[in-house]
């Protein structure tokens, strides 16, 4: 009985080996299996696997790797032997099947690799590596420039971007990528090269020319041109990257404004039913003109706008004021008047957005502020309301019947 559990045991075993086994052997690619005559090579990318000489009498064959011009390793080997090298850091494995008689002899093999996806070149060579075509390595060098290193506030400056190969190979798929400096405008674009491109050996090109303008002082470090390409095989290639030139920008720093929007209720205690009077100022209190000055007044549900100054306009719904301009250390005030809807505590708010006027890059600020809270009481006949209906109907109901008793005696006397 456990004679015959050991034998099961051992099935499971070699069946669970050769699972794992035809696993590792079918994750390899076949790239080639037939016959290379002797003098010939196989070509995987810039390797040549080079048929030196091939003895069917004795069943056997000599192999020679190549890198390009470069020799990497000579193998012989007996019919059912192989030989492994290392391509991009996959494994390809030679393998001698046959070798075969005729004008020239053949040599009958296979050829694997654990991924094929590195392949872009590949095929029988006559002539072996001599008579191969490798694909070469395009250098892409950029190069930025600017026409002055150092100007003045608000005064302008010239890039030129050229790119040029310096490699061995065409480049292709070439795509150049350009970013503008923080603080700087584009003014105007004389040369602009998008899309997709080819630079040629030794060829050297004007990929952006462009004229930017300073808006503010310090020293500023451009960011660099990149570039993705390709060479003639397909090859793609490392993102490669242009010089850094710094410009330094002298003057006074542009004059900000700082807007500042206050509200004040006149009484912070009211009624239900009752109005009250709010007061905003809006001021610049910043050392540059403010533009597009806009505030709105925002108020909770039990709040209702009543009226105020013409210049408030009501925008879907929303009381609103648009200034133009506001200058340095100006100040606006306007008022208008909130009614209590609902007993409870509020606040009103108010969002306000503006600009710089001196800042050509200035980005719209947004802030906001609120008033202090309104409390909302008890209206004035808000204590009729608290009782049950019957306390009114009760004594206009006596008051009617009364009325009509005395109306009906009245009757009665007259005749």
């Amino acid at each position: 009985m456990e004679f015959k559990k050991m034998i099961v045991c051992l099935l499971l075993i070699a069946a669970l080996s050769s699972v794992v086994f035809a696993g590792s052997a079918s994750a390899k690619s076949v790239l080639y299996e037939g016959d290379i005559q002797a003098g010939d090579g196989y070509q995987i990318n810039n390797h040549v696997i080079d048929v030196a000489d091939v003895f069917p009498e004795n069943e056997y064959a000599s192999f020679y790797v190549y890198e390009k011009d470069t020799e990497l390793m000579d193998k012989g080997l007996d019919i059912n032997d192989t030989f492994t090298f290392e391509i991009d850091n996959e494994e390809v494995e030679v393998k001698l099947l046959d070798t075969k008689t005729g004008t020239l002899p053949r040599a009958e093999i296979a050829i694997t690799i654990t991924d094929d996806d590195i392949v872009n070149t590949k095929g029988i060579v006559d002539g072996g590596h001599e008579k191969a075509e490798f694909s070469g390595t395009p250098i892409i060098e950029i190069t930025k420039s600017v026409s002055s290193n150092t100007i003045q506030a608000g005064d302008s400056v010239t890039v030129t971007v050229r790119a040029e190969n310096k490699g061995d190979d065409e480049a292709t798929d070439l795509r150049f990528s350009n970013n503008l400096p923080e603080k700087f405008i584009l003014e105007e674009t004389f040369v602009s090269q998008s899309g997709e491109m080819s630079l040629d050996i030794g060829e050297s090109q004007q990929i952006f020319v462009y004229r930017i303008k300073s808006t503010e002082p310090g020293t500023f470090t451009l960011k660099p041109t990149t570039a993705t390409f390709s060479n003639n095989a397909g090859v793609d290639f490392p993102q490669t990257s242009s010089n850094t030139p710094t410009i330094t920008v002298e003057g006074e720093p542009a004059a900000m404004a700082d807007v500042e929007v206050s509200a004040d209720l006149q009484e912070p205690v009211i009624p239900r039913g009752e109005s009250t009077e709010v007061t905003l100022l809006i001021r610049n209190n910043g050392e540059g003109d403010a533009e597009a000055v806009s505030v709105d007044i925002q108020l909770p549900d039990g709040l209702e706008y009543e009226s105020g100054d013409s210049d408030i306009e009501m925008i879907s719904g929303t009381p609103t004021i648009y200034l133009q301009t506001l200058g340095v250390q100006q100040e606006k005030e306007f008022t208008f008047n909130v009614k209590a809807e609902e007993m409870g505590s509020y606040t009103v708010t108010t969002s306000y957005s503006y600009i710089s006027a001196e800042d050509p890059e200035a980005e719209e600020i947004n802030s906001e502020t609120t008033a202090d809270e309104l409390q909302v009481t008890e209206g004035k006949y808000d204590f009729l309301l608290e009782q049950p209906l019957y306390v009114y109907i009760v004594p206009v109901v006596i008051i009617l019947g009364a009325a009509a008793w005395i109306y009906y005696r009245r009757q009665q006397y007259r005749f």
